[in-house]
């Protein structure tokens, strides 16, 4: 049995870990593993997005498979971004609920951000990814969105009645209205 345990977690690394359907999350992968080099720097670049524009929902860290990012070798990467809201508690015991074309909007502004985070990356580093929210599934690439991931983009430009410039001028107002739920 103890010699079966390393074979299982050598072969849990040889695929990207699943994504899994949420209508809530905007979840996304690397599609092949990524040397550790890259890791970090992407790992560096997301944090640095959280710092300079925060997620509407909650933090959306960088998660490795098949090693810790810094241990020098390859590895998958994955993470989410939750794009919906809903409600949040400003004091213990008090719930606000966002307005849903408020939340529409912002779900929208960041789903267009990740895509473009993601490009950036593949970019850099030569690596693409896998995207899914909810059943809808795509790709990101150096190239940008596939057809698929530029449709789930649409849907969620469709839900806000916004464009991308329109949605991204929308989050300081909305982040000033709801500056409270952080």
């Amino acid at each position: 049995m103890r010699r079966l345990l390393p074979l299982v977690a050598m072969m849990a690394c040889s695929r990207p870990p699943a994504l899994h359907p949420d209508p809530q999350a905007f979840a996304y992968r690397s599609r092949s593993k990524v040397p550790d080099a890259a890791a970090r720097q992407i790992a560096a670049a997301a944090a640095g997005d959280s710092r300079r524009r925060p997620p509407w929902s909650e933090p959306h860290p960088l998660h490795a498979a098949g090693g810790a990012i810094g241990d020098g070798r390859d590895k998958y990467l994955f993470g989410e971004t939750r794009l919906y809201l809903g409600e949040y508690e400003p004091e213990p015991g008090k719930f606000r609920e966002i307005d849903p074309k408020d939340d529409a909007a912002m779900a929208y502004a960041d789903a267009l951000f990740t895509v473009q985070q993601l490009q950036r990356w593949a970019q850099r580093h030569e690596i693409a990814w896998d995207v899914q929210l909810g059943r809808a599934k795509g790709r990101v690439g150096a190239s940008g969105a596939d057809s698929a991931t530029r449709e789930l983009l649409s849907d969620l430009s469709r839900r806000s009645g916004l464009g991308p410039e329109e949605a991204e001028m929308q989050r300081a107002r909305l982040d000033e209205k709801y500056r409270d739920r952080r």
